[in-house]
């Protein structure tokens, strides 16, 4: 669509810090024109907790129970609500410089992107999905399928999500204070409300369920060539992993909220 070139990177099962370092990295090497536009693709080795950037953790997250449980809370640089993630759902990112017949604006690029998830549920046998534009999510049959989140910055931007291939509503509900906050209001439950491929049409595996989603994003953006990170990305990447370690970077919206109020 866009006219331009694009790459696929699949990293497979990575690091859980080191997924969101990946990602950034990527956005800096695009900014300075040191790579093409990017569809990514990963997903976290272990169980964890991703914030989106403006979000207290405090307020959405039982934190006694991540720590009990050595689940990681990690902040990310997209916005977008909290989710549980592990390695039963695939995580991409879409990143590509503003303009070369791309929307801009978060509700066009959030279209846009989400589009190509609907595209995939369709090859998987999904008829009945749709967009929700209020929370910028993707439903099936009814229920929520992948959320998303979005940052703009430096002339690019990033629409990342997640694609429920499995899912594990018992140990979201432990670590989320309210598990359908994100989910349509007349949801109480969240199996009421949220759903996964493997609930809708049976045994699959992450590797199909992958080749069905970049099939989906090449529909919308064209063809992607396989590709992997570059040396100056893979450096990158492993100088921002500290960053997501930290507890200043996890708790930095906390951190200035309790500030403001004065303690």
């Amino acid at each position: 669509m866009s006219g331009t070139e694009w790459r696929f990177v699949d990293l497979g099962c990575v690091d859980c810090f080191y997924g969101p370092a990946a990602f950034e990295a990527v956005m800096d090497a695009r900014a300075m024109d040191m790579v093409s536009d990017t569809i990514l693709f990963w997903r976290p080795n272990k169980p964890a907790v991703y914030v989106g950037y403006h979000q207290s953790v405090y307020e959405d997250i039982d934190v006694d129970s991540c720590r009990a449980s050595g689940v990681p809370i990690i902040r990310r640089t997209l916005g977008g609500g909290a989710g549980y993630c592990d390695s039963g759902q695939i995580l991409y990112n879409v990143i590509f410089k503003e303009g070369a017949g791309l929307p801009y604006g978060p509700k066009g690029v959030y279209c846009l992107v989400l589009g190509g998830v609907i595209e995939a549920l369709k090859l998987l046998g999904i008829d009945d999905s749709c967009i929700d534009e209020n929370r910028f999510s993707v439903y099936a049959r009814g229920k929520k399928i992948s959320g998303s989140g979005q940052l703009s910055s430096r002339g690019v931007v990033n629409s990342g999500g997640s694609f429920l291939v499995d899912f594990n509503y018992s140990e979201m509900s432990k670590y989320l204070k309210d598990p359908v906050k994100n989910l349509r209001k007349d949801v109480m439950v969240p199996q009421d409300g949220l759903t996964c491929l493997r609930r809708e049409i049976g045994k699959i595996g992450v590797e199909k369920a992958g080749k069905a989603l970049r099939a989906g994003f090449e529909k919308v953006f064209g063809p992607a060539t396989t590709g992997s990170l570059t040396g100056c990305e893979l450096k990158a990447a492993e100088g921002l992993r500290d960053k997501y370690l930290s507890s200043e970077w996890t708790f930095r919206a906390d951190m200035r909220s309790d500030k403001k109020k004065g303690r």
